[in-house]
Formats: C-alpha cells, structure tokens, sequence
C-alpha cells in the first residue's frame, strides 16, 4: 500500500510541477492538424470529452460546411492525415476480496504493475460532402493490459462505418449509418475521461456475477446467453437527425437496426434476427454538456440465440442456424445537467428484464423472467480557475428485482452492485500535433453474495498514468 500512495504522490507532484510549462490548447490531434482548431472548441477541457460544440460538429459528420474542408481541396496543407494514436502508460495495481479458485476456496488476490492499456488507431474524417466515417483499429498486443489482461489474440476493427449525412437536405434531420458503431447511450464510454471503469449498468449480465473474471463463484451462480451491452459497439444500421428548437437547444433522435449475430452466450452465438435501439433527448439552452439542460428516453429490445446449429461439427462454435432466440429488452431515461460552465452532471437510469427461457435453456432450475435495475450518476468537475483540470466522481448501481433462478430462497441482493470511482485528470502538455494529460483513477467495486462463501466480492482498482494521443 506504502508504494502506491509513494506512485501516486510522486505522480501527482510531477503534474505540479509542470503545470506552469508553456501550453496552447488544441483538438484531438487529426482534426487540429486540419482546421488549427484550439482543443477547447470541442473538448472538456481536453480529450476525450466532448462540449456542446463538439457533439454539434460530430452529429454534423465532422463537417463545418466549407469546400476548404473537403478532402479534394488543393490547399489542404499541414501534412493533414487523418489518422491519430492513442495510448495510456503508467502503473495499475488491483485487488480482489473474495475471489474464490477452481477448487472453490475462498482467497484474495492482487497485482501491480507498470505498463500500458492497449493501443487504439482511430481515423475519423469526411470522404466527401456529407459523406463521414469512423474506423478503430486495436491491435492485439501480448503486453498491454498491465500484464493483468493481455489481448495478443483480440486484434479487431472496433469501430468501422460509413454515414450518409443530410439526407434530402434535411439540415441533417435525417443521416444514415451502417457498419459497426457505438449506439447513441446516455453517456459515451469512448468519449469518457475515465479509462479504468466501464459504467456497470451497460454491461450487467443476470445471473453472471459482475466481478467474475472468469473466477470460480458459489453455488447460487447461473448463467445467462444473453451478453448483449447497450455499451459495447454494435453491427448495425443507424436513422439520425438533429434539430435546432426554440430556445437555444436541440431536439435529437437515434433509431437502430442491430444483428444479433454478435450474441455469443454459452453454448450459442450467430443469430440471424434483428434487435432494436433507439433515444431521443431535448436539450433546453444548449446542448447539455457545458450549458443548457437535456432529458431523453432509450430502449433496447430484440432477442438472444439459444438454440445451437445442429450440423456443427464442434457444438456450440457455429452458433443458431436461424433467429431463433428468447426475448429481452432495456428501457431507462437520462438528463445531463450543467451550472456555471464548470459543472456537469449525468444520470441515468435503466429497467431490464430476461426471459425465463434463456434460462430454461440453460437448464436454470425453477426458471423465471429477471428482472433488475441498474443505474449512475456521475459529477464532472472543469473549475474555470485552473482549465486545464479536471475531476470526476460516479456512482453506479445494480439492483435485482428478480433472479433468473426462482429456487426459494435464493437470495434477492445475490449479484447487486455498488460501485464508487475517483478521478482526476491534467491536460498539462497540447500542441497542434499531439496531446498528453496526467491520469489518476480509483475505483471500489462491491458485488453483493457472489463469492465462494457467499460473502461480497470487493475489488480496488488505481491507475496512475499518462494518457497520451498524437
């Protein structure tokens, strides 16, 4: 513990030493190679939040409207590529109470060590007028993870897609995206200054324990073939449009055709059906990031394959030969609230519900729908009098209303979640061409009645690090 707070203090007191180096602000470094734009026109304070101009020029397809902008134009100079690298290094430690083994012994873990998170490629730009696109490249890498998580066999595109914007000359109430994207959620995980802490209620399984890990849990545990995450990128097609309202705020929509091809629970995955997404906010005196108020609604529905394809030659590889599946569905709302142009806060809260017969094919005993709510609220901190700061504390929740599993007795709060996290994060070096900020991150994280025991499974993350993109 000593050598933490020393890595923490040592990184903190050299973020202070540097704050008084020479600094302009610029964007993330693709654009601000192409339109010189100061960081401060679209992020908070820096990357990778995004204000209220930012999320604009986003839900406009990265286009300010001018031919200077477009890739055709002769004097775009700069050595403009449209192509950025992002990466985090630093020190990670993290600790697990009640992890449980493969012999169902109760025991506590705990790692540290210095490192990197991964690497994103990411190019986001215009290709022609009103025509934008997204692509991420994450490289498997053998030594990323902090040694704790290596992805050396996860090499993918996490993000791929073309979007047609403006449709009909609409004043882009109406743009078209088809590939694999990040739905329009309350909150952006790729756009939030947290690195080390994914919002739980996005990626909360029923009947899987949250802080699992691939952990051995007690007998009360169940599994669930339904892994589908609002929060995780999805294949799709996207309708979407943006509208100026009285006022000074903008009435916004999203509405998604996913495959549920992408649903690999146990024993499953491949479906050929077809799930649904789709949000709608109003934002009241600006977009709701820096100034103004927005509240939405989202919901999600479709169903998630169960049945395995019979001609497989090694089942429960081929996945489903039709969209054949159980039903689910996620519907909550949201509101993003700001004050003085230095305070932002988001909630959001969601109703979730499992078929009982994606547990009855999994032999669940005393199957039944599950039922659960999850939910967060996180406070963004930018004080005008140090700008280059910022502080975040989010609060996440799950709480279960019904199990999958009915036996009687089973416990009610068996896999509810409580989760606390602290950060904060110093843009101390941006430039035209690269960007660096000092990151510090801590998270507790409680899951209720999971371990080998029966007890709460507690886990302590810190990263201090440097997050940097060029």
């Amino acid at each position: 513990m000593q050598t933490k707070l020393f890595l923490l203090f040592l990184m903190t007191f050299i973020s202070f030493v540097i704050i008084d180096w020479p600094r302009n602000v610029h964007a993330i470094p693709a654009f601000s190679r192409k339109y010189d734009f100061p960081c401060s026109t679209c992020h908070v304070p820096g990357f990778p939040k995004l204000n209220d101009f930012g999320n604009i020029f986003r839900d406009h397809g990265y286009q300010l409207g001018s031919d200077q902008e477009l890739p055709t134009f002769e004097g775009l100079t700069k050595g403009y590529w449209p192509v950025s690298f992002r990466t985090t290094v630093g020190y990670q430690s993290s600790s697990l109470k009640n992890a449980g083994d493969s012999g169902g012994t109760n025991v506590n873990t705990a790692t540290g060590s210095f490192g990197f998170t991964g690497l994103d490629i990411l190019s986001y730009a215009i290709l022609a007028r009103d025509i934008s696109y997204g692509i991420v490249y994450t490289p498997g890498l053998k030594s990323s993870g902090f040694y704790a998580a290596p992805s050396n066999l996860d090499s993918d595109l996490e993000s791929a897609w073309v979007k047609l914007d403006n449709l009909f000359h609409s004043n882009y109430f109406l743009n078209l995206k088809v590939g694999l994207y990040e739905l329009d959620i309350p909150a952006s995980e790729h756009r939030s200054p947290t690195l080390n802490t994914p919002f739980v209620m996005y990626h909360y399984q029923a009947g899987a324990p949250f802080l699992s890990a691939g952990l051995a849990d007690n007998s009360f545990a169940f599994g669930n073939p339904n892994n589908f995450s609002i929060g995780d990128n999805q294949p799709g097609l996207e309708i979407s449009g943006i509208k100026d309202t009285p006022g000074g705020g903008y009435f916004r929509y999203s509405l998604n055709a996913l495959s549920n091809a992408n649903i690999t629970g146990p024993n499953t995955g491949g479906g050929r059906g077809v799930n649904f997404y789709g949000r709608v906010t109003q934002s009241f005196g600006g977009y709701g990031t820096v100034s103004g108020q927005r509240v939405g609604v989202f919901g999600a529905y479709g169903d998630a394959p169960t049945v395995d394809n019979p001609g497989c030659p090694t089942p429960g590889t081929c996945g489903p030969i039709s969209g054949n599946g159980q039903p689910f569905y996620r519907v909550g709302a949201d509101a993003s609230l700001t004050a003085f142009g230095q305070l932002n806060l988001i909630l959001a809260g969601m109703r979730a519900m499992d078929s009982k017969d994606l547990f009855v094919s999994l032999a669940v005993p005393n199957a039944q729908d599950a039922v659960w709510y999850g939910g967060f609220a996180e406070l963004d901190y930018n004080p005008s009098q140090i700008p280059a700061w910022q502080f975040i504390y989010r609060y996440d929740l799950i709480r279960n209303d019904r199990q999958g599993n009915g036996t009687p007795g089973f416990p009610t709060a068996y896999n509810d979640v409580n989760s606390h996290t602290l950060m904060t994060r110093y843009n101390f070096h941006i430039s035209p061409r690269t960007a660096t900020a000092f990151h510090a991150e801590y998270n507790y994280s409680q899951d209720r009645e999971v371990g080998t025991d029966g007890g709460d499974r507690i886990a302590h993350t810190l990263l201090v690090a440097l997050d940097f993109a060029l």
